[in-house]
């Protein structure tokens, strides 16, 4: 006969009911585990779904277009859309509610984030067996409106971008530092450039322009996390407990915070009031793990900030090069802390010292960098992130 597993016979089960202290603590720390199912798979829950829901195929037609939209790349995982869709159109919008605040004064991480959906949507339409009509902001005055894409059946390419949608996730653990990437593949994310108005830049972290990008990031991350109201912006985006990530399904999560396995199990364990500062946490992951280990960053570089639609292309070259990665088995990070600096000192009329680091990595003035990450070979695969499902984000 099959045995009920309840909390106390687990607890027993685990070596968790003994006498003395210690075990009491452990006790206490098991019995949350459970609650919190962080001893199974962490994963399963319905923060999830939307990744199950695309491998399986569950959506047909524009809500399959959708369903690939919402896996997409995106600021602090804010997941900043909303979609209206129709027998042969899908229509993606900005959500205002779902902006950064101080983190995002101009809105060019949103836009950014709103440019990798579109660069979705077109590869899963492809893919699915439809030729895309896209055409960005489609009615200027019409703010919200970002994008609209008309479908018209055609033969189905199941490119390898298109086979990577599932796969590509934020890698926030250790890099292999001294493996470089070969030539090959920095010349495959080179040919992703498709638009005269955006520029990618590599950078050999050993050079002088990779030293600077590590320092100036570290830097520009102490500063964030200085900075009161973009702390407390940041703050509203983080999810610590399993139930959080479930319930919201959206926001940066310990789950990804590149740790191993038993270190993020027993971190889940713990109330989030005594995991201590994230934002002093996050500052040493950047400066030792993120930062110190990566062979290679990179920045995309459009030439007028200012024009949303450069923004919006520059978000899909970032889509492109990070799906163009997963085939190269190579794992990628963004890394904005010096752009959203650079705003932040923008915004409050103060002296531009981010920006004239990033003017210097770019070495060309026609160019403004708009978005950073770092690549390389990771020492464990990333995880997902959690999503809201299609139905979350669809609008009348």
């Amino acid at each position: 006969m099959a045995e009920t597993l309840t909390r106390r016979r687990f607890l027993g089960k685990t070596g968790f009911i003994a006498c003395g202290a210690t075990v009491v603590v452990a006790g206490g720390l098991a019995g949350r585990a459970w609650e919190q199912g962080s001893l199974g798979n962490i994963y399963g829950g319905p923060a999830f779904e939307p990744w199950r829901a695309w491998r399986s195929g569950r959506h047909r037609g524009s809500l399959a277009v959708v369903a690939a939209a919402i896996l997409a790349s995106n600021p602090h995982n804010s997941q900043p859309w909303l979609y209206r869709v129709g027998e042969r159109r899908v229509e993606l919008f900005a959500d205002p509610a779902r902006n950064l605040g101080t983190i995002d004064p101009f809105r060019r991480e949103m836009h950014l984030g709103l440019g990798c959906a579109v660069e979705n949507m077109a590869l899963a339409a492809r893919g699915l067996g439809y030729r895309p009509h896209v055409a960005l902001r489609p009615h200027p005055a019409h703010g919200a409106l970002i994008a609209r894409v008309d479908l018209t059946e055609s033969a189905p390419e199941a490119s390898v971008h298109f086979r990577a949608i599932p796969e590509r996730h934020t890698n926030r653990a250790a890099y292999e530092r001294g493996r470089l990437l070969p030539r090959v593949v920095l010349s495959a994310f080179g040919a992703q450039v498709a638009s005269p108005d955006t520029r990618l830049i590599l950078l050999d972290a050993a050079s002088a322009e990779g030293t600077l990008f590590a320092e100036a990031t570290v830097h520009a991350t102490r500063q964030f996390v200085a900075d009161a109201e973009m702390s407390r912006d940041s703050h509203r985006w983080f999810r610590h407990a399993l139930d959080e990530v479930n319930r919201y399904r959206d926001g940066v999560t310990t789950l990804a915070a590149g740790l191993p396995e038993s270190t993020l199990r027993l971190a889940l364990m713990m109330p989030r009031r005594l995991i201590g500062d994230p934002g002093q946490a996050w500052l040493a992951a950047t400066r030792d793990r993120h930062c110190r280990t990566a062979p290679m960053f990179g920045l995309i570089a459009v030439r007028n900030p200012a024009d949303v639609t450069q923004l919006f292309e520059a978000g899909r070259l970032w889509q492109r090069v990070h799906l163009e990665a997963v085939g190269q088995g190579v794992a990628m990070q963004p890394l904005n802390q010096l752009m959203e600096i650079a705003d932040r000192e923008r915004a409050l009329g103060r002296s531009p010292e981010a920006a004239r680091h990033l003017a210097r990595m770019v070495g060309d003035d026609r160019f403004r960098t708009v978005f950073g990450f770092r690549c390389g070979y990771a020492v464990r695969p990333a995880p997902p992130s959690p999503r809201r499902g299609v139905n979350a984000v669809l609008i009348a």
